[in-house]
């Protein structure tokens, strides 16, 4: 039940991503209620996750009901170009011309 409530919580959709006030309404009205109780007391389990946050598939295992019912919660997966500008934005010199690149966009728009 937590995967609705992480991907409404981090979606790059600024105006789609829930505020505080928003996510402890979610917790308490949907969370709480239908995770019994004795697994709201269980300590989460350390796990290594192999995967970066952005890539790791909280989805995979869940039941494809529970799915289908929560699809508008889904955050879709991360865009083939975002996924290139982050691998060549590791080098410096490259980060440095996107990030000029991106001043200069904002200076037009606003201009």
């Amino acid at each position: 039940m937590l995967a609705p409530l992480f991907d409404r919580m981090t979606t790059r959709k600024i105006t789609r991503r829930f505020k505080a006030s928003e996510a402890l309404q979610f917790f308490e009205e949907q969370v709480i209620p239908l995770t019994p109780k004795r697994v709201l007391s269980l300590a989460a389990e350390s796990r290594h996750q192999s995967e970066a946050y952005d890539y790791y598939d909280r989805w995979k295992h869940l039941d494809p009901d529970f799915v289908e019912k929560w699809a508008a919660y889904r955050e879709p997966p991360i865009p083939r170009y975002i996924r290139i500008l982050r691998e060549i934005c590791l080098y410096p010199w490259v980060f440095r011309i996107v990030s000029s690149i991106r001043r200069i966009g904002r200076f037009l728009r606003l201009g």
